[in-house]
């Protein structure tokens, strides 16, 4: 019973201190995992800054690209007229959106361009305010339309997508209150990202 009671307690301590070892094994794993996640995390910080800031660097560039695109096209900022760049990050490009509006007429015309190679992506020339009972006028825009070259290639007809007017060439088609509404809709594509 004595040898029993010894081979008992020689066992019990051997599975302690593999119990204690284990646990130290398993307690310094833990705290290296910690340290790693914690490197990790510092890494995801400072690339997420680096992006930031090429972000913003990019954003700026294309600011100033857009004013050379402008400038070199003659435009000179006036009563009713506006433009915003935007840099796309998914498509690599510099975009301005060029509007110009005659308060008078209710008439607006946007012009979607690449900055750096002054291809046109899309031009819309139309009505704001299509609402027969404040327009007073049913046909007010039934000639809006919008047309986008999602290549930038606006030799091409009919574009990628034309919304309002067609002409009789291409099939019916005719603006409405949504024309430019579905147009706006379909350039987000290029100022977005």
């Amino acid at each position: 019973m004595k040898v029993a009671s010894a081979i008992l307690l020689i066992v019990l301590l051997a599975l302690a201190w593999r119990l204690k070892s284990v646990t130290a094994v398993v307690t310094h794993q833990q705290q290296l995992l910690a340290e790693r996640q914690q490197q990790i995390e510092a890494l995801h910080r400072e690339l997420e800054d680096k992006s930031v800031q090429e972000a913003l660097s990019l954003q700026t560039q294309c600011s100033e690209m857009a004013s050379k695109f402008l400038s070199s096209r003659g435009w000179k900022p006036g009563v009713g007229e506006d433009y915003r760049n935007h840099f796309n990050s998914k498509l690599k490009r510099c975009f301005v959106l060029v509007s110009s509006y005659l308060p008078k007429d209710d008439f607006v015309t946007i012009e979607l361009y690449d900055a750096v190679e002054g291809r046109r992506y899309a031009i819309f020339n139309g009505h704001q305010i299509c609402d027969v009972a404040i327009t007073k006028n049913p046909k007010k825009c039934a000639l809006d339309s919008g047309s986008i070259w999602f290549d930038g290639n606006d030799t091409r007809h009919p574009a990628d997508f034309t919304a309002g007017f067609r002409g009789l060439l291409y099939g019916g088609g005719s603006g409405d209150e949504n024309t430019h509404k579905t147009f706006l809709d379909h350039i987000q594509l290029f100022m977005s990202e």
